[in-house]
């Protein structure tokens, strides 16, 4: 689970001035903020390009075909900034024994990865990994990716986490998506971050506040087995529209 917290500062507390586009439907409320050197500290945020998505609990049960179209929609909006976008490298962290961290499995599991087919050229190549957690594997999850990327040569990197949040009404009802990049398993603090300057190559965050920090407890909701179900179809979904339609 990615140590760093989402939205902590909250998104009614970002400057105007720092926001690039606020999009507002029946279904869900979308802002798009730059953070700079010149408001890092004050946000307490990675410089860096984010789109927020926030939802209510019942609009991301009833409604994740609207909400898919529109993380598609912000994820071409990175993918265009990019000279290459042929071999897409998707990684979903966390422990699939946890629901509460079990986003990056679960969305992965609902993936289609074409990397394996050499036939089809027009095809983007999609390739899957989920490096699940030290504690499990003996390994440090930053060294699994390092080979898998040295080996595959992705263009793009997208990496799936559950997030923290101090937020309360974040709970379960957003999503952010960022080129900040990600720690995988920073609980530890054993960790290297993955972002554009550890690989030379563009990566994508994606993420669901799906646990609660209050003090130094962390709290989830009881509907979390269908808030992890409704959120990696939403993402997934939205991912394979993009890629192979």
């Amino acid at each position: 689970m990615k140590q760093k917290l989402f939205l902590d500062t909250g998104i009614d507390k970002i400057p105007e001035k720092t926001k690039i586009e606020e999009k507002k439907t029946s279904f869900y409320k979308t802002t798009h903020f730059l953070v700079s050197k010149e408001n890092k500290k004050a946000l307490k945020r990675e410089i860096g390009d984010y789109f927020v998505m926030e939802f209510s609990y019942e609009n991301l049960i009833l409604n994740q075909n609207l909400l898919s179209k529109e993380v598609e929609r912000i994820l071409k909006s990175f993918l265009k900034k990019y000279q290459k976008t042929k071999k897409i490298l998707v990684i979903g962290l966390g422990n699939k024994n946890v629901l509460a961290d079990a986003l990056g499995v679960f969305t992965t599991d609902k993936l289609i990865a074409t990397n394996q087919y050499q036939d089809f050229l027009t095809l983007p190549k999609i390739a899957l990994f989920n490096p699940s957690v030290t504690e499990k594997t003996g390994i440090n999850s930053f060294k699994l990716i390092e080979m898998v990327v040295h080996d595959l040569k992705p263009d793009v990197i997208l990496m799936i986490d559950s997030f923290l949040t101090k937020e309360l009404r974040y709970l379960n009802q957003a999503i952010e998506i960022n080129d900040t990049g990600i720690i995988p398993g920073s609980v530890l603090n054993s960790s290297k971050e993955i972002n554009k300057k550890t690989f030379n190559i563009p990566v994508l965050s994606i993420g669901v506040p799906c646990v609660y920090k209050e003090n130094k407890t962390l709290l989830t909701s009881t509907t979390i087995q269908e808030v992890i179900e409704a959120s990696s179809s939403v993402i997934a979904n939205s991912i394979n529209h993009l890629f192979i339609k």
